[in-house]
């Protein structure tokens, strides 16, 4: 996130150019003092703060946090929109909830035509958007499409770091049916000894407040047979084509990459994050996949390597503790061996110049990798 605090010098020509085709952020009865960002960058807002000029077009990320009386940060509440050139988009600061909101008004239309004929007037109480910033946020995001954005934003449109979750009505809770076998209810308590989070409460999230990503299959199919664990465990070709196969096109996919992680970066959405490691998970173990989905791959290792130097400091440590970077390496030895060595090695040399992450050995067959061999109960 944006730590400079430095003035933004721009060509007066360039700034008249941008001012006339950018679009335009109003918002009305923020709280001095609230934090306030808009994509990378992060301010704190003054007594004349009244919004943001020549926003670029394409998605943008915008979040406020409300202070309290002893300078604490609430959480991140913001939301996604696709911005159009010469777009107004007005929000007011819901007290009650001390978040922005669309603007309750009877006609929202007059409102945006009046602040459109008066931008000149209004140029002092608008800042103007940090375009030392225009190009990470497009390397983050220039895939995404506003169909992307409409899809995958919660319905209410808010999105906050921690979805609000309920309890599920009785009539929805898991019970074993009248034939359950003693095997089936044996399995079931000593899952209860082994996990105990099989005893925590049943929340599903409030309607409307998730994040509506796609569905992420299991690596290894819970149905799946003995003699088919150890394949799938080794090239989960299955589950990626479930993946690709969601969507309408592959670049869907990367869309909705793209726009996960700008979730979790900007907004600090914790399901967000959560779905972009199943990705991960499921990408970086497959090489048939990578033999089938070329184009696809290439695009993803790209995107990768703009991502990863994003990452939270406690998941940039190259370690056998750090999943993500265990993904990666086998992400890496999979684009190799499917026949992608030119991706592979442009997001070797940016991960080991941005993070400094080494991948010595990388070809080396682990031991991990080896087949398992699983005893079958004689007949």
């Amino acid at each position: 996130m944006n730590k400079d605090n430095s003035s933004m010098q721009m060509d007066p020509q360039l700034a008249l150019r941008l001012l006339a085709d950018g679009g335009v952020l109003a918002i009305a009865g923020v709280p001095e003092g609230t934090e306030f960002g808009i994509d990378l960058c992060a301010y704190t807002i003054g007594p004349d703060f009244r919004g943001v000029k020549m926003i670029p077009p394409g998605v943008h990320y915008v979040w406020c946090s409300s202070r309290g009386p002893y300078g604490d940060a609430a959480p991140r509440v913001g939301f996604v929109h696709f911005f159009h050139p010469n777009e107004i988009v007005v929000r007011e600061w819901d007290h009650e909830l001390e978040e922005l909101r669309p603007r309750r008004i009877a006609e929202p239309e007059v409102e945006r035509d009046r602040i459109r004929k008066n931008l000149a007037q209004l140029e002092r109480v608008l800042a103007p958007y940090d375009y030392r910033y225009v190009v990470p946020w497009k390397e983050l995001t220039g895939s995404v499409t506003e169909p992307c954005v409409q899809r995958c934003r919660p319905a209410e449109g808010t999105i906050r770091t921690n979805i609000e979750l309920q309890s599920c009505p009785d009539a929805e809770r898991p019970r074993g049916g009248a034939g359950t076998s003693s095997i089936t209810r044996r399995n079931a308590a000593a899952r209860l000894l082994l996990d105990e989070s099989e005893l925590l409460p049943n929340l599903k999230p409030v309607e409307g407040t998730a994040p509506r990503f796609s569905n992420v299959p299991q690596r290894v199919p819970h149905d799946a047979l003995p003699a088919d664990v150890s394949r799938h465990a080794m090239d989960c070709i299955e589950a990626v084509d479930k993946v690709i196969k969601g969507f309408d096109s592959a670049d869907g996919l990367i869309e909705e990459l793209q726009l996960a992680y700008v979730f979790f970066l900007v907004g600090y959405s914790v399901e967000s994050l959560a779905h972009w490691r199943k990705l991960l998970g499921v990408l970086a173990h497959s090489e048939s996949a990578v033999t089938k989905h070329k184009l696809t791959y290439m695009k993803y290792s790209e995107v990768l390597s703009h991502q990863l130097p994003h990452l939270p400091e406690e998941l940039m440590v190259p370690s056998p503790h750090n999943t993500v970077y265990k993904d990666v390496r086998e992400l890496l030895v999979n684009l190799h061996a499917g026949g992608l060595s030119v991706s592979a090695e442009r997001l070797t040399k940016r991960l080991e110049k941005k993070l400094g992450w080494q991948f010595d050995g990388l070809l080396d067959e682990d031991p991990e990798d080896q087949p398992v061999v699983i005893e079958l109960p004689e007949p």
